[in-house]
């Protein structure tokens, strides 16, 4: 016959056993830890805001090229026309091109030193914390 739980025993009323640790405050452990989390969180939303960007820019230069490339074919001129004209819309593509690409580059650099600066804050943030975890007697 099983005795009843009085409270003299050491588990919580959800039937896991108490963890209690000397000189440490479990709290500040637990409150360090949400803070990581919610770094990585945001971290890890402003890398996808990044390559939504990205994906953004690509997707509008693509476009443009094809619609300036499409001009051409439309126009239907005499062949030397036709060459002319398309070398020169092929030119300012890759003109373009190399552009996006500096501005891609741009926003990555960007945002990269952004997120390590946010990570290398929270890194010292943490070894601060990590300073009162162990509670004085």
């Amino acid at each position: 016959m099983a005795t009843p739980n009085n409270g003299t025993d050491n588990k919580t009323t959800s039937g896991f056993p108490k963890f209690e640790a000397p000189n440490v405050d479990l709290n500040a452990i637990v409150d360090s830890y949400k803070k990581n989390w919610e770094v990585l969180t945001l971290v890890n939303k402003m890398s996808a805001e990044v390559f939504n960007g990205i994906i953004k820019l690509q997707t509008a230069f693509v476009k443009q090229a094809m619609t300036d490339l499409g001009s051409v074919v439309e126009q239907g001129k005499k062949p030397a026309d036709f060459v002319a004209k398309f070398n020169e819309v092929t030119r300012d593509t890759l003109t373009k091109a190399v552009s996006n690409n500096k501005e891609i580059a741009d926003m990555i650099i960007a945002s990269n030193n952004e997120l390590t600066s946010t990570i290398t804050n929270r890194v010292k943030e943490s070894m601060e914390e990590a300073k009162h975890i162990v509670k004085s007697k």
